[in-house]
């Protein structure tokens, strides 16, 4: 820290600080305002374009709130995740997230709609999700400081009490005193090249551990997912469509993009180079796959490649705890860690609440990030 030349300072106090301008602090932002708390959101990047989801699109377990669909929707991640997780967070967080997206539709989000003019509320466009949530925040009142990375956690005789950190655009330092953080700063995985994650290091992992909260679930970290060599689009629930084969057109036996993926991790440290091709989409779901996660195509069509009849070269790239479960130790339900004062929201806090010991990734990861960060926003908005 010595070594750069600071201008200045600025000083702030707030009820409620938010670390990270994500899906999970916008929600947390929003929650909290929403509550009379007065807000502030300071985010390394660009609230509303930075980190994973903003350049992403995303399923989200959207469930209607049926008992059936619930309990089977409940089911097939329980299973997966070796029966660690807990069916009331699961509960939790399938009715907030239903609440959540209708909610979205209801302030503009453009969800597409089919033949009847139902929308489609199961997934999300990382450019408009975000955009939406940045409007509204700033609707709602919460000062958003751009561009502004915390740098430690400040504490009092109660706990936590705040953050300093630095707005790398102007050399200026900043100080917020508050009542309560939430650290909501994503994931850790900046080494993995994958798509938006450049400003994912871990910070908010450390910034928790240091003030005395623990991690939690860190073993289920080490989440790899499926891209194309050329790419950063980490997008893998597309794959399930997908054949593998190696460059003579042979089929690769066992190779999956759930349970097989060890198969094709094992043939790539052996040199040997993979290939997918997502010819078991049918004709009629192609255009809907297009729909659905736009930004998947975009790299295919710029190299002038078919997805659906073309074999493409395929990667595995870690993403850790952005794809992978662990995270800071929730304690309560309100998302609070060990730490009065720290709460923990989306990547940043541990998933294994609803996910047990499987990858966090892809629908459960956009429904615990909207979800814990509103059920943050809820619980600490009257904080001393």
């Amino acid at each position: 820290m010595h070594a750069l030349a600071y201008k200045g300072s600025l000083d702030l106090a707030a009820d409620v600080l938010i670390i990270g301008g994500g899906p999970a602090g916008t929600w947390a932002a929003l929650t909290a305002s929403a509550k009379g708390a007065k807000v502030i959101l300071v985010d390394k990047g660009y609230c509303g374009s930075s980190g994973a989801t903003a350049p992403s699109g995303t399923g989200v377990w959207y469930v209607k709130p049926d008992q059936e669909f619930r309990d089977e929707a409940k089911a097939s991640r329980f299973r997966l995740g070796g029966e660690l997780a807990e069916h009331s967070w699961m509960d939790r967080v399938l009715q907030q997230t239903y609440e959540n997206m209708n909610r979205l539709s209801i302030l503009g989000y453009p969800f597409p709609v089919n033949e009847q003019g139902q929308p489609h509320r199961r997934g999300l466009q990382g450019p408009e999700y975000m955009k939406l949530m940045r409007k509204l925040i700033k609707k709602a009142g919460v000062k958003i400081l751009d561009h502004s990375p915390a740098l430690e956690l400040l504490a009092d005789e109660y706990g936590v009490a705040g953050a300093t950190g630095v707005r790398t655009q102007t050399g200026e330092l900043w100080s917020v005193q508050a009542g309560a953080v939430v650290i909501a700063t994503g994931g850790c995985a900046f080494l993995s090249n994958a798509l938006g994650c450049n400003v994912l290091t871990g910070d908010g992992y450390l910034f928790a551990a240091e003030a005395g909260a623990s991690l939690s679930g860190m073993e289920f970290s080490n989440a790899y997912a499926i891209s194309p060599t050329f790419s950063s689009v980490t997008k893998t629930a597309y794959y399930s469509y997908a054949n593998f084969y190696f460059e003579d057109g042979t089929l690769i036996e066992g190779a999956g993009s759930k349970q097989g993926r060890t198969v094709i991790a094992r043939h790539l440290q052996e040199g040997r180079q993979v290939y997918a091709r997502l010819d078991k989409a049918s004709e009629d779901l192609r255009p809907l796959l297009r729909v659905a996660q736009t930004n998947f195509f975009l790299p295919f069509d710029r190299m002038g490649i078919d997805p659906f009849t073309d074999a493409f070269p395929i990667t595995l790239r870690l993403e850790g705890t952005v794809r992978g479960t662990g995270g800071i130790h929730i304690t309560n339900t309100s998302c609070g860690t060990e730490v009065p004062g720290l709460y923990a929201a989306g990547d940043a806090a541990t998933r294994e609440l609803i996910c047990g010991g499987f990858t966090g990734g892809g629908s459960h990861n956009a429904a615990w990030a909207m979800s814990s960060g509103s059920f943050a926003g809820e619980g600490l908005h009257n904080s001393p």
